[in-house]
């Protein structure tokens, strides 16, 4: 077992923190947050480094990075910018991926090469205000009309929707078919007529914004369907594993992020006559810190392993989410007890980290039901 990393990896990773703390400091990030205000030039230059490409082939632009190499950009990513993560992620991973493997020979030519090189983005049409974990009993409708689609329906925590060019969206196509059978993915141009979307207000990450979106009667083109009819659990669900996994990645970023910037306060900091890390307390809590960040890096790089390697990886894949997630929560708590009072001040960023890690408890199913999942897997398999 070889727990080494190859010299690309270690590369990539300071390649990306040398980029990240140049074009993303973080003033500029607390000012687009604070001004809800989308920094596309990043988003540009992100794609510049190839970040974009990375889940598909060098065919349409891309790649073909393998699964640690991509939890190495989502933890520098993430570090960076949660509202970077928020636009570049869909799109890059999850939608890319689907389209990659799904999606028609045309879908793959258009599609593929205007993503790696940061042109086209897309947002995840999954969430429905009555169909969050429960997927499978979403509503929204999408009728054949001759050589059209005709869509229906509500999404909501549809993030980047108002500037992404396609929502990825999850529709019925089969109202009388069991609720996992009857369902297939369509992607709805931002700009179709009957489309509406709304930004919403929300803790973090505000210069991408999440969004409901409103489908009145909205024609899409029966070529924008991903995979065959009713193949969308198929499409949906067999990307789950993966977007987990980027989670727990996510989560592992951000601890690092409050671990760095909380070690770096503390050997600055002079409190009753020597530097605050040599006092016991915050000594252990900066333990702690590191030991969930290692922890969560572990699990997360080993249900990546198993993905690149074909591998069944869905125990793995949630623990990653849970575990990375929570300790991502704990390492961002601790950091800001460590500034103390400059931890509330905008301008550390410590704040932000506070705010920003909540999200990966929630986002991509609940822990609880990931708690679930992993239960279940263990019944099965166990470890």
């Amino acid at each position: 077992m070889d727990f080494q990393l190859s010299d690309e990896h270690r590369q990539l990773r300071r390649t990306l923190r040398e980029f990240f703390a140049d074009a993303a400091p973080v003033e500029d990030v607390a000012r687009h947050d604070r001004d809800e205000e989308f920094n596309a030039e990043l988003y540009r230059r992100t794609a510049e480094l190839g970040l974009c490409g990375m889940a598909f082939g060098e065919e349409y632009g891309g790649s073909a990075a393998d699964q640690i190499s991509i939890c190495i950009a989502v933890e520098e990513v993430a570090r960076a910018s949660a509202a970077l993560a928020y636009a570049w992620l869909p799109t890059a991973t999850f939608c890319a991926k689907g389209i990659a493997g799904y999606g028609t020979e045309q879908q793959k030519k258009e599609l593929l090469p205007r993503i790696a090189d940061g042109t086209l983005r897309m947002a995840m049409g999954l969430s429905e205000p009555e169909a969050g974990s429960d997927l499978a009993h979403l509503s929204t409708r999408a009728v054949r009309d001759g050589d059209e689609f005709v869509v229906t329906g509500q999404k909501v925590f549809t993030t980047g929707a108002d500037t992404a060019d396609y929502i990825f969206a999850f529709v019925r196509t089969d109202p009388v078919a069991r609720p996992s059978r009857g369902l297939s993915v369509v992607l709805v141009p931002r700009g179709s007529e009957g489309l509406t979307v709304r930004p919403l207000r929300k803790l973090a990450g505000q210069a991408t914004h999440t969004c409901e979106v409103f489908l009145n009667d909205v024609r899409v083109p029966k070529d924008n369907l991903v995979g065959e009819l009713g193949q969308g659990s198929e499409i949906i669900f067999g990307l789950m594993d993966a977007e987990r996994i980027y989670v727990g990645a996510e989560g592992t970023g951000l601890g690092q992020g409050a671990l760095d910037m909380a070690l770096a306060y503390a050997q600055e900091r002079v409190q009753f006559g020597k530097p605050i890390i040599e006092h016991q307390a915050v000594a252990h809590m900066l333990s702690d810190m590191a030991m969930d960040v290692q922890t969560a890096r572990l699990i997360t790089w080993q249900a990546a392993w198993k993905l690149d390697q074909g591998l069944d990886c869905t125990l793995e894949a949630s623990m990653a989410k849970v575990h990375g997630s929570e300790a991502g929560s704990r390492c961002a708590a601790r950091g800001m007890q460590i500034l103390g009072g400059y931890s509330y001040m905008v301008e550390y960023g410590m704040e932000r980290y506070w705010r920003e890690t909540k999200l990966y408890e929630i986002a991509g199913g609940t822990n609880q039901i990931m708690r679930n999942m992993i239960a279940k897997q263990l019944t099965r398999r166990g470890l």
